[in-house]
């Protein structure tokens, strides 16, 4: 499988990071395929159901989605990235209740948990949104801001494949052959598809803003929405159903390989103790499947605790960062999260090792994230 290459920074803004999220797994050899993703919808309590895709590392990466069908309403939590997901998701739902969907909680700005907000709005005009402060502040500043420039990133990086197959021949001037042109073929066709996804996106900010918490009460379900502290963003919020005992985590805790790009790594590790205080029983994570017990949860704040230790023991000695990213591989952390998988193996390096080492190494000397 080969993983195209790309080189995070702190600097990089994060829609950016976002979008290599959907194209970082993007192989020439499986691309070709029809995007067709398989999901689950769960029952995990008497109306609460989960919407989780059956392989959460296949491309286009997508976020859960949470269904919680009350007495009169329902309230979403989070709406996917692609339009077309989300409209998948509305026709699930739809067939389970006919009540309209009362509100939509975005747990943080990223584009694969919120993009999906207008296509609810579409369907219940109605509807209101809740999110963090912060998740507003960075929904308008690292996307909607920076959407023009994102969008021509696709038109860039397909360039040259076009060029690839009006040329016959790729960069270094080998002749494609049959089978390689069919496969570059498929991939300008993704990203024909993915351009002309996001050209659909009208943006949706939430309504309601939750600084620390508040609770909804919709008929006889209590809806706890908890800001736990940073972690994955500034903005992450929880929602936490305490008679049922199901927390939807967002990107605090993601499966089978942690998104560490441009996140509070420190303040993370604190935050996923408070989540682990919560007293849940079943965990939807933003992306991956149903956990019923909190061990992968402790698995992720374990890594980062190591994480945070061994770049910090590296500035003190006063290594460079070149320098700290060649002693801190976490060799064992690696097996634990991808086992003997090469793909698996490959995402940890980009998703973990490479954003992680890089970030904490920044904070450690005193820099904000994103600087």
């Amino acid at each position: 499988m080969i993983i195209q290459k790309f080189k995070m920074n702190t600097t990089t803004n994060k829609i950016l990071c976002c979008m290599m999220l959907a194209f970082c797994l993007f192989t020439i050899q499986v691309v070709g395929q029809a995007i067709q993703k398989e999901y689950d919808i769960k029952k995990l309590a008497e109306g609460v159901y989960s919407f989780t895709w059956k392989d959460p590392l296949q491309n286009p990466i997508e976020g859960n989605s949470l269904f919680i069908l009350n007495d009169t309403d329902v309230v979403v939590v989070d709406a996917c990235q692609w339009p077309s997901s989300a409209e998948l998701m509305i026709k699930e739902l739809k067939k389970l209740t006919p009540k309209p969907v009362r509100y939509v909680v975005n747990t943080h700005w990223h584009d694969d948990h919120i993009q999906g907000n207008f296509v609810y709005k579409q369907h219940w005009p109605d509807v209101e949104f809740i999110a963090h402060p912060n998740t507003r502040i960075d929904l308008i500043e690292q996307s909607i801001n920076k959407f023009p420039s994102f969008l021509q990133r696709f038109i860039d990086e397909r360039a040259p494949y076009e060029k690839w197959l009006k040329d016959g021949k790729d960069s270094n001037g080998k002749e494609l052959d049959p089978a390689r042109r069919k496969r570059v073929q498929r991939l300008v066709d993704f990203y024909i598809q993915t351009y002309a996804e996001y050209t659909s996106v009208k943006h949706v900010l939430p309504d309601h803003l939750v600084s620390d918490s508040i609770t909804l009460y919709r008929g006889s379900r209590i809806i706890k929405i908890l800001w736990l502290g940073n972690g994955n963003t500034r903005g992450d919020i929880v929602v936490f159903l305490p008679k049922e005992k199901i927390v939807a985590t967002g990107d605090l805790v993601v499966f089978p390989i942690p998104f560490l790009f441009e996140s509070y790594y420190k303040e993370w590790i604190q935050t996923l103790t408070r989540l682990d205080n919560l007293g849940a029983e079943i965990y939807m994570p933003g992306h991956g499947f149903i956990e019923y017990d909190k061990g992968y949860l402790r698995q992720v704040k374990g890594l980062l605790t190591d994480l945070v230790a061994e770049v910090d023991k590296a500035v003190k000695e006063g290594l460079s960062l070149e320098e700290t990213q060649k002693r801190i591989t976490l060799p064992e952390w690696r097996k634990k999260f991808a086992g003997e998988d090469a793909n698996k193996q490959q995402v940890f390096d980009q998703f973990v090792l490479a954003p992680g080492i890089e970030g904490a190494w920044h904070q450690a000397k005193g820099d904000k994230v994103g600087e």
